[in-house]
């Protein structure tokens, strides 16, 4: 059980496990049915169903391990106060209205009563914490606001997102699919951390369905308006929740709008001058964009990430991490200092923490699988070269794309990263595009097909 000031001790009650095979099965049934239906037209849905199992079963994993091992955290206040939300729902509707799409306010606070209950404050007054309450407060009315069927109920709506980012990349490379389902569908620490009750399952698949509508609008032009619908969407709830995935996420996706139709120019002279003007416009638009949204991107805006990291090297020094923290050194937040310190925060955001830093069970499981990184790193410089890297990087729009994102995403957690237990959570919103980058490079043979030969569905 846990423990919550607020509402007293938690249960998982015996009515949610005698439910939980009743859901499973209906999820099954679903499935199975939409899986039959498109199989027979693209061949990836032969791991639909069994990639929504893994997922549900690294949420019922997720939530197990936190409730009963770590004895409650974010995850359950998130699922406390979602509670709150429903039981306003159902006290006074209006209430519910005001709260759910006027944001949190001390007037609004006000309208919750005893009937109802009262959310962690911490949370309602915090933007981002309550932007992930008004999100999965409606599926509280399903679950009859069972914390572990809540946590299946959040692992299968956010795998959508996660299916829709694997198209894409089978799209590009089909002869990889199974690479592809091992890096974005089943990787452990995705699995875990992108499956429960928490931000990053809402980001990962928003930030899935951001990709695969980009793809779709700017490349495929299918369903122009209902993509565009779903990108506005999606990324407006990115920015409600961690608007400095959005950092990372722009430039890279403007390079890889703006060289599809760089490519197609046949006039060698052309392309070349045109190149580096587009480079330069989609990085400078890009960071003018990002600039301007610094107040919205918390540690890791263009202003405050020196801020952060000087904060986080003080932070080091306290004794209250257990042995569980990691420290690159100081550092002058200057460019220079910024490129002196590049490697090492890169390889903190990526590869630690190795096996002989794995402090408990969770960290042993991270050193296992960065052990495996690292293995696929060295196997792509091997097979590719140094050279021939950069070559595909520069002819591959959505390599360069996705490799661009993880290298600036592992070198702001790096920098401003405390310890490894956050370091795991936060990799994840670049872990799927790193590894599926890793498993391209380090074929012997890679394939490229055209993005107009494929026309990939947008049903779930």
């Amino acid at each position: 059980m846990v423990y919550s000031p607020n509402f007293g001790y938690l249960y998982i009650h015996v009515w949610e496990w005698i439910g939980l095979p009743f859901y499973l099965f209906i999820i099954f049934v679903i499935s199975n049915l939409h899986q039959k239906k498109k199989e027979q037209e693209d061949p990836i849905y032969e791991y639909y169903q069994k990639a929504l199992f893994i997922k549900i079963f690294g949420g019922i994993i997720f939530s197990l391990v936190y409730f009963y091992y770590y004895l409650g955290g974010d995850t359950t206040t998130y699922y406390e106060s979602a509670v709150v939300m429903k039981n306003l729902m159902f006290d006074s509707f209006s209430s519910w209205a005001k709260n759910e799409f006027g944001g949190g306010s001390v007037e609004n606070y006000f309208l919750f009563n005893s009937r109802t209950g009262y959310p962690m404050t911490y949370m309602y007054y915090n933007p981002q914490t309550f932007s992930v309450i008004r999100l999965i407060n409606p599926l509280m009315i399903f679950s009859f606001s069972g914390y572990l069927l809540s946590t299946v109920l959040v692992s299968w709506v956010s795998f959508f997102g996660v299916w829709k980012l694997f198209k894409v990349f089978c799209a590009y490379y089909p002869h990889l699919r199974k690479q592809f389902f091992i890096a974005i569908l089943c990787f452990p620490s995705v699995i875990f951390w992108g499956s429960g009750i928490l931000k990053d399952s809402i980001t990962l698949s928003c930030t899935g369905w951001v990709v695969y509508s980009v793809y779709s609008v700017f490349f495929l032009r299918q369903k122009i308006v209902q993509n565009i619908i779903i990108l506005i969407t999606c990324g407006a709830i990115i920015l409600s929740i961690k608007p400095y995935i959005i950092l990372a996420l722009l430039p890279g996706s403007l390079i890889w709008i703006f060289s599809n139709r760089i490519y197609k120019i046949k006039n060698t002279a052309v392309k070349i001058m045109i190149i580096p003007v587009a480079a330069i416009t989609c990085l400078g638009g890009g960071y003018f964009i990002v600039k301007n949204m610094g107040d919205r991107m918390g540690k890791f805006s263009v202003d405050n990430i020196s801020k952060t990291a000087l904060e986080t090297e003080h932070d080091l020094k306290q004794d209250y991490y257990g042995g569980h923290s990691f420290d690159l050194g100081g550092f002058e937040p200057t460019t220079a200092g910024y490129i002196k310190i590049f490697p090492k925060a890169f390889v903190a955001g990526t590869y630690r923490p190795f096996l002989w830093e794995s402090g408990n069970a969770v960290m042993l499981v991270s050193g296992i699988e960065n052990t495996f990184l690292l293995y696929l790193t060295l196997l792509a410089f091997i097979r590719t070269g140094v050279f021939g890297i950069f070559k595909r990087l520069y002819r591959e729009s959505l390599l360069f794309f996705c490799f661009s994102y993880s290298v600036f995403f592992a070198f702001a957690v790096g920098l401003t990263t405390t310890n490894f237990g956050a370091l795991a959570r936060f990799k994840i919103a670049y872990l799927p595009f790193f590894v599926s980058v890793l498993f391209i490079l380090s074929q012997k043979q890679n394939k490229k097909i055209d993005e107009s030969e494929i026309e990939p569905e947008l049903s779930h």
